[in-house]
């Protein structure tokens, strides 16, 4: 049995943090009341490395596992290195970094990690894409001709330059600026601009349940939708591109050659903004038209998504798969 303590100001944002993900693990990961009862001390961000160093006790040793790219590429030093040190005033010490790009944890093989952390998820898109796979081509060409917005961005408003991180040749860059700019940069036709910094409106996190009232408000009401990613990393989806789907909008994104989005859905079902400067993006926007080309792979889309949240399989087979990697991860730290 492998024994963790999950420190610091972060540590819900830990795949051990999300109940239904502990108690799977459980098997072969025990998760301590104490953190001097653990093997690893687990931080979910580079900003709790400190406060962990110092706490550690004996032969423990310390594991940064993200489950955020945005926050491995913007506060980390190195989001692409396994094995690192962390300076102390004490001496350098030793810690694991275990995130998309170092570990097999976050590798799906159908439904990207996020969608495991709640069975909400599951449940809403097994409803959602069941309604949506009854639709035939003609039903969404009506549906996207006279929507309320043409485009929809609900996402920070992000202006700083930090947020423009780049890693030359990982393909592995910031997008939070970047899709605000591209926001700001679309100025034909109805656009919404909602989120924090745009709007006084709570921020997500504040709300009951932010993902069924995005749905609500969005449901039918935009041709395009921004799924915009926060951090390009080819192995990173979260629940974005598939809330577009679920509200019938054609997603925007921005999607490398390596990109693992196409797994999930085809290329050609969503507007890929991927190597277009904001203007360029906004200029594409504007000019998009529901063809019927877009469409055929836009209801194939739906069809796919529908099969994959059809019963509950899938997820099983996922979260299993996101268990015996985790617990081999952390395993592979401690003989290391």
């Amino acid at each position: 049995m492998i024994r963790v303590f999950p420190f610091g100001a972060y540590a819900h944002r830990l795949p051990l943090a999300y109940d239904t993900l502990r108690d799977l693990c459980s098997v072969s990961i025990a998760v301590t009341a104490e953190a001097v009862q653990a093997d690893l001390l687990l931080v979910a961000h580079s900003r709790d490395l400190p406060a962990a160093a110092a706490a550690l006790h004996g032969d423990q040793k310390l594991v940064l596992l993200s489950e955020e790219p945005l926050w491995d590429t913007v506060w980390s030093a190195d989001p692409l290195t396994r094995k690192q040190s962390l300076d102390t005033p004490t001496g350098a010490v030793p810690f694991t970094m275990l995130n998309h790009a170092t570990s097999t944890v976050y590798d799906f093989a159908r439904i990207p990690y996020f969608l495991l952390t709640d069975t909400a998820f599951f449940t809403r898109y097994a409803s959602w894409f069941a309604r949506n796979a009854g639709l035939s081509l003609s039903d969404w060409r009506e549906r996207l001709a006279t929507p309320r917005w043409d485009v929809a961005f609900m996402a920070e408003l992000r202006q700083e330059a930090q947020f423009d991180v780049d890693w030359p040749g990982q393909d592995l860059f910031g997008l939070g600026a970047r899709r605000t700019r591209i926001a700001l940069a679309c100025n034909t036709g109805s656009v919404l601009r909602t989120g924090a910094g745009w709007n006084t409106l709570p921020r997500r996190q504040d709300l009951p349940d932010w993902h069924l009232e995005k749905y609500l408000d969005l449901d039918g009401q935009c041709r395009l939708l921004s799924a915009i990613e926060n951090t390009h990393q080819d192995n990173y989806v979260s629940e974005k591109i598939f809330d577009a789907f679920a509200v019938g909008a054609v997603p925007l994104y921005i999607a490398g050659p390596a990109h693992r989005v196409r797994d999930v859905v085809p290329g050609a079902a969503f507007l890929n903004l991927y190597g277009l400067s904001p203007e360029a993006a906004g200029a594409r926007i504007a000019d998009f038209t529901a063809s019927t080309e877009v469409l055929e792979a836009y209801v194939a889309a739906q069809t796919r998504l529908a099969g994959l949240f059809a019963t509950p399989a899938a997820l099983l087979q996922e979260r299993e798969r996101l268990r015996a990697a985790l617990a081999l991860e952390l395993q592979q730290v401690l003989s290391g």
